[in-house]
């Protein structure tokens, strides 16, 4: 009996290869007659099977190559983006030192340029330090500028080193002139981010937007500074003269590079 089951599997196999072989006759194979009607379909799925093998193993070997050459690529992306960022910074702080040169060539100052290496940040910002000093022939009260405008004035020196007051500071004070007017007064700074003109005659017409420079009086700043520009007039009703609000040219928040002015003669009228 169990015989008997054996070559009913047997037949039925055989005849299950024979009505694949008919059903599929694009299958072909080495062999002919009833034996390539038998074997052939064994041949076709076993060469089946083992293509598809092949193709998968392939596949994952070329994927695993594109995840290499990926992660290559990535770093290749990662250190042009650096060399990227790096350039341009190196092109940002051309451009403000070309920008400092045209100020002072159109200026003609015998100056030393410097870097800005700290900041004040107790409340608002009423000191720089830069990294020029005694060393590079530095000296207090020595005029700072920078492209856009006055910084302020040298206040303490050391042998590399030097603070810096700026305009904001409460101790601050400029003779400035209206560029299109030619009225002059004292811009002073209050100490909490202000910029502000005192003693300007009441009688001067002055319009919200009209720039202030340097006026030279005192010969310790150099006429012709940019300061900044009128943003508010405070005209009272009596009295000989009224007060302006300043918006100052300079953002010293963004200082990178300064010029410090060199004088040879410097008075305390503007300090």
């Amino acid at each position: 009996m169990k015989n008997l089951k054996r070559y009913l599997i047997v037949a039925g196999f055989l005849i299950l290869l024979v009505v694949i072989q008919f059903r599929n006759p694009a299958i072909s194979g080495p062999y002919k007659g009833i034996l390539g009607n038998l074997l052939n379909p064994i041949v076709y799925v076993v060469s089946s099977i083992t293509v598809t093998a092949s193709d998968l193993w392939h596949n994952y070997i070329w994927l695993v190559d594109v995840a290499e050459e990926n992660g290559e690529l990535r770093k290749e992306l990662d250190t042009l983006t650096l060399q990227n960022a790096v350039i341009s910074e190196k092109l940002t702080t051309l451009e403000n030192l070309n920008k400092l040169l045209n100020f002072r060539d159109t200026y003609a100052f015998t100056t030393t340029a410097a870097n800005v290496i700290g900041r004040n940040v107790d409340g608002y910002m009423k000191y720089i330090i830069i990294d020029r000093g005694t060393a590079d022939g530095i000296a207090v009260n020595d005029p700072v500028v920078s492209a856009a405008g006055l910084v302020g004035r040298v206040s303490d020196v050391y042998h590399g080193t030097s603070r810096v007051v700026l305009l904001y500071h409460h101790e601050s004070s400029v003779s400035v002139i209206n560029s299109r007017t030619r009225a002059v007064g004292m811009l002073k700074g209050d100490g909490r981010g202000e910029l502000y003109v005192d003693y300007y005659d009441r009688l001067d017409v002055v319009e919200s937007g009209d720039q202030l420079v340097t006026s030279g009086m005192g010969q310790l700043y150099p006429k012709g500074v940019n300061i900044g520009t009128v943003r508010e007039i405070m005209s009272p009703p009596t009295g000989m003269f009224q007060k302006l609000i300043v918006d100052c040219a300079v953002d010293f928040y963004k200082l990178e590079q300064v010029l410090v002015v060199k004088h040879d003669k410097r008075e305390q009228t503007e300090r």
